[in-house]
């Protein structure tokens, strides 16, 4: 009861909220834009079906008003510029860059009338993520060989270093929208940068992808987000070496990063290990987990995903009571933590996705702690807190694009399983 009161309350606060911020909206900042929400309007007629639950779910809603702000506050269309902060103009990394995307990404799927969202998602995709791209470059690495590959630079401009990690992200976003948009482009865009990502593996450590170019250690960030991208590519295009490269990345890492039932951050050249356990990492292993029982179907890779998310539970949440006295609160691990808690939340939707007992313990835990997350709003910047600690937040540069958008993919991913997930909708 209680938390059907918090939702209810919050939901009249959003419905009084996202409208203003909708129709004041603007794409870079310049040229003002009308925005297409799937809240009623005056006198229109009322929703029905998949709208109607969408206007009623308080992640939805305060996804929605949190990516309008992102993209109004961000983002400039007219010159492809992403902004690392609010406070900071000068343009974000890839790896926020790759935020921002899979936040739109995550806000489309759900509102994909939202005009704002879908033209900021195509621009992002195509303007900003070229200011990076690095074309038909030969590369050298230290065991594998010599090769001429398309890939994705740090910083704008193709300078900087590339990051195999970075190029993960960037590549699972070209499949997401391959399959939310049906452009084909996108699906060549991943299949060529999966070409480069796999420049990354050679036969030191026994196998596993590198992080960087520096080819110093091979890190869960970067194997993780790598087999799920070839395991999305085998999905689409039924390519064996796609499963088969996702299989071996798979296999590698449990022999070499994982510790018990959680993974290692990295392993250097030297063996030496990075104990930290990141969030993010395993976020993307139950993921990758999961969906290779569901291509395989085979019970070793349902049992692994189980298991990573029963610790990762451990990991991250402080559980007390239960049913309507539940109160779940985050622990620490806190580097970027909204974008890693995306990840987080992506991999526990796939793992309810395939799991035959549907158990959505995992999910139920992080939504007791996005009730709270709600009530975090500053009302200076409209952004939320983005550790979902509810503490003293607000010098934790807040702002930044990273923290920001992670706040809404997390959201949306949760309003996603309410009325997408649990209901079968596809």
């Amino acid at each position: 009861m209680k938390k059907t009161l918090v939702r209810i309350l919050s939901l009249l606060l959003v419905l009084v909220t996202v409208l203003p911020l909708a129709a004041g909206c603007n794409s870079g900042n310049a040229e003002e834009a009308t925005t297409t929400t799937t809240l009623p309007e005056d006198n229109a007629p009322p929703l029905e079906g998949t709208d109607l639950e969408l206007s009623q779910n308080v992640y939805a809603q305060a996804g929605l008003e949190l990516m309008l702000n992102v993209i109004k506050k961000h983002y400039n269309a007219r010159n492809n510029w992403l902004r690392f902060s609010i406070e900071d103009t000068n343009p974000c990394t890839l790896w926020g860059a790759g935020s921002f995307i899979e936040a739109l990404a995550e806000t489309y799927r759900i509102f994909p009338g939202d005009k704002t969202v879908k033209e900021t998602y195509i621009d992002a995709l195509n303007g900003l993520l070229d200011a990076y791209k690095v074309e038909n470059v030969r590369i050298n690495t230290p065991n594998s060989g010599s090769f001429t590959v398309t890939y994705y630079n740090a910083t704008r401009g193709g300078r900087g270093d590339y990051y195999y990690d970075d190029n993960a992200w960037i590549c699972i976003q070209f499949i997401e929208a391959y399959k939310l948009l049906g452009d084909e482009s996108y699906l060549q865009k991943a299949e060529e940068n999966l070409e480069f990502l796999w420049t990354g593996w050679d036969d030191v450590l026994g196998g596993g992808i590198y992080w960087d170019k520096e080819y110093g250690g091979k890190n869960s960030c970067a194997n993780g987000p790598i087999a799920i991208a070839f395991l999305e590519a085998y999905t689409l295009t039924k390519k064996e070496e796609y499963l088969e490269k996702a299989k071996k990345i798979y296999e590698w890492s449990n022999e070499v990063l994982l510790d018990g039932s959680l993974y290692h951050d990295s392993i250097g050249k030297n063996g030496k290990y990075n104990n930290w356990k990141a969030a993010y990492n395993q976020g993307v292993y139950i993921h990758a987990a999961a969906q290779l029982y569901e291509i395989t179907g085979e019970e070793a890779y349902y049992d692994h995903a189980k298991k990573v998310v029963n610790a990762t539970i451990g990991l991250m949440f402080n559980v007390s009571g239960r049913g309507d006295k539940l109160i779940v609160t985050m622990k620490g691990n806190p580097i970027y933590k909204a974008w890693c808690i995306g990840w987080l939340a992506r991999g526990f939707v796939k793992y309810y996705q395939v799991d035959p007992k549907k158990s959505g313990t995992s999910m139920t835990y992080l939504e007791n702690v996005l009730d709270r997350e709600l009530k975090t709003k500053d009302k200076k910047t409209g952004f939320y807190d983005p550790y979902f600690m509810t503490g003293d937040w607000k010098s934790e540069n807040q702002i930044e694009i990273l923290q920001v958008s992670g706040v809404a993919s997390v959201f949306c991913i949760a309003a996603y399983y309410d009325v997408f997930v649990l209901q079968d909708k596809k």
